[in-house]
């Protein structure tokens, strides 16, 4: 007996690094062994539908189980035709399917099915004449990511969305092209690329740059889901980029069908393609786009504020997702107000740290750190207002450093859900020594140099996700794959190359040598290390690499 599953993957094309990261532990030697994959490609809602066939008896008792509770992890909606009706299972089969316009049936490995699927796309857009896409007009089969948690171990599906539902959405062709939200104090149209220099004017931040990780359904494509509501007096619009598979929250400084102005502390590069997510109370926006401008170091050291500009490019769909979210925002009458300056500049890491409370000692993990503070999820409840003492190992080799702090700030588990944050306290710094106080700004100046670099991971799928949070807690922006076609793909696929590669040496084989390795990025002038041992030596090795002192 066997058992077919069909993964739905969200923008294949564009997310293509994410997704291969995300599904690598499929690949893996200790997972359950599918018997077949195929990759089918849906025009319609721009999604890629990875079928899976396992045999029953290597699955056990839990059945497929485990693919849920990754699909759950990953974001990704699954679709199981056993367990639809038979109405539901006989359009999914005979017509969500049947209008898959390209299918990948060769392949040995979710990932490398995906590379090739995602080359194919790319191959059919860039010709001549390209294949006409569907109409909307019947998407009751489109499914839903999964909830957040099943109720019990038998994997579940997704219910379709409504046709009523979707038709209340506006049409792309209905809509106004210069609808904006308005900001205070900032022009009405932002033109991401508009002449001069290629560094913009800062615009203070208001907000943390918080790290966190993805929830489920959070970049689901339909806007027919919800988020919380929010209070009439908190209604803003709310945004996240995605950085190393991470949503990273920031604040916006103006927003069109254009483009946007966005604040944070982790600066993408100048042509960076980046993914963000937009809410408004019942609305939600996933759009992708260019970025055309950066703060200066000199601007961000000014005013503690770094900026950039994103040029959008949008599908159908984003397209009627960020106009009923812009629509809803000027119907409620929300002004993007300018928020105050920082004092200082604040990047995501996710450092260790030790907490001195009148409780004990309390272990956390700073999500962000500055010259004036640091936003930490501690183990334990902090008391707001209370002094605490702090110590953390930094990456020079020395000794702890130590300091005071004063709890100011406490995001809870309730406003991060309707928020889009990470949950925990601020600490502002009351005291340091003068040794303390050097080495924390000589640790913020290298997470500062680590924040400007994008570092490409080649590894097997249990070491990918070693050697990608060591390197994305010390700053880094990290993208990786697990099969050689999907490293091809990632070294080649922007217009900007990556600023350093990352290659696993027990990753690679007789076939795929280090020489075939470093001539691939020598071509584009990427300088590549190979590791050998401890992935905690990632670290250290691309610092070296790149002269990070």
């Amino acid at each position: 007996m066997s058992l077919l599953a069909f993964l739905v993957i969200d923008q294949p094309r564009q997310r293509l690094s994410h997704w291969t990261t995300a599904l690598s532990p499929l690949d893996d030697p200790q997972a359950p062994p599918y018997a077949s994959v195929i990759a089918h490609y849906d025009p319609l809602l721009d999604q890629g539908l990875i079928a899976l066939r396992y045999d029953a008896a290597n699955l056990g008792a839990q059945g497929l189980a485990f693919l849920v509770e990754l699909a759950l992890l990953a974001e990704v909606g699954v679709i199981q035709p056993a367990e639809l009706s038979d109405g539901d299972r006989k359009r999914f089969l005979t017509e969500r399917l049947a209008r898959c316009v390209l299918t990948v049936e060769d392949a040995h490995h979710v990932t490398s099915a995906l590379t090739e699927l995602v080359r194919r796309i790319r191959e059919q857009r860039g010709s001549k004449q390209p294949a006409a896409l569907p109409t909307v007009a019947d998407v009751s089969n489109a499914m839903l990511p999964l909830p957040k948690r099943p109720s019990s171990p038998r994997a579940v599906s997704p219910p379709p969305v409504p046709a009523a539902a979707l038709a209340r959405i506006p049409r792309g062709d209905t809509e106004d092209p210069h609808l904006l939200v308005k900001a205070k104090g900032t022009r009405e149209n932002l033109g991401p690329r508009a002449t001069g220099s290629d560094r913009m004017k800062p615009v203070p931040d208001i907000h943390r740059a918080e790290t966190v990780e993805m929830e489920a359904g959070d970049v689901a494509r339909h806007a027919v889901e919800t988020l919380p509501s929010l209070a009439p007096s908190s209604a803003m619009i709310y945004a996240r980029y995605l950085r190393s598979g991470r949503w990273v929250p920031i604040r916006i400084g103006s927003l069109s069908l254009k483009g946007a102005a966005l604040l944070t502390g982790a600066l993408p590069r100048i042509n960076d393609n980046v993914d963000v997510a937009l809410s408004f109370g019942g609305h939600r926006a996933l759009v992708r786009g260019s970025v055309g401008k950066v703060s200066s170091r000199e601007e961000t050291s000014a005013s503690g504020t770094s900026t950039f500009s994103v040029d959008f490019r949008l599908d159908e769909a984003s397209r009627r997702q960020l106009t009923g979210l812009l629509t809803a925002a000027r119907a409620a009458k929300v002004t993007i107000k300018p928020p105050p300056a920082r004092a200082a500049r604040r990047f995501p890491v996710e450092w260790p740290v030790g907490l001195g409370t009148s409780k004990g000692v309390v272990r956390a993990e700073a999500l962000d750190v500055s010259m004036a503070g640091l936003f930490v999820r501690p183990l334990h409840a902090l008391t707001m207002g209370a002094a605490v003492s702090f110590s953390s190992v930094l990456d020079d080799g020395g000794a702890p450093v130590n300091g005071r702090a004063k709890v100011i700030r406490h995001i809870t588990e309730a406003d991060a859900r309707s928020q889009g944050l990470a949950a925990g306290y601020g600490l502002s710094i009351t005291d340091m020594g003068d040794d303390a106080r050097a080495r924390w700004l000589a640790f913020l100046a290298r997470i500062e140099k680590r924040a400007e670099r994008r570092i490409l991971i080649g590894a097997s799928p249990a070491r990918m996700s070693e050697l990608q949070t060591c390197l994305a807690a010390a700053g880094y922006a990290v993208t990786g794959g697990t099969d050689p076609g999907a490293l091809v793909q990632l070294a080649s696929a922007e217009a900007r190359p990556v600023d350093a590669a990352l290659i696993d040496a027990a990753w690679l084989s007789p076939q795929m040598s280090s020489e075939w390795i470093e001539a691939l990025f020598s071509a584009r002038d990427v300088p590549c290390v190979t590791l050998h041992g401890d992935a905690r030596r990632a670290r250290a090795a691309v610092d070296k690499l790149l002269g990070v002192e």
